[in-house]
């Protein structure tokens, strides 16, 4: 690793339980998603809606908060990512081996880009 990628990952924070359900419960986030953007919103119930720009209809899946990790299984079982803050640049990143998924949050539904 390079002193500059020491130092960019140094401003990041992970998320605990808490943390993750507080940022979003009830929320939605945009972000980009490989080369396209994309909108997600969590319920309060479980129930996750999530598109990509360009998609006729959202996918619909469950989300849950686990092992300090946020969860999700649209059809295919569930997949956990870290997600860390970077509070410098205000953007949050989902994590996971060979991924990472920027995404920002807004509080309450707002599911359009």
């Amino acid at each position: 690793l390079s002193v500059m990628t020491l130092n960019s990952q140094a401003s990041e924070v992970e998320l605990n339980e808490a943390k993750i359900n507080e940022l979003l419960t009830g929320n939605t986030i945009s972000g980009v998603h490989y080369q396209k953007k994309t909108v997600q919103y969590f319920s309060k119930t479980g129930l996750t809606l999530w598109a990509a720009e360009g998609d006729k209809e959202p996918s619909e899946g469950d989300w849950k908060v686990e092992g300090n990790k946020y969860c999700s299984d649209f059809g295919s079982g569930w997949g956990c990512y870290k997600i860390v803050s970077d509070k410098k640049q205000g953007v949050y990143y989902f994590l996971g081996p060979d991924f990472r998924a920027p995404f920002i949050s807004e509080q309450g539904y707002h599911f359009q880009f």
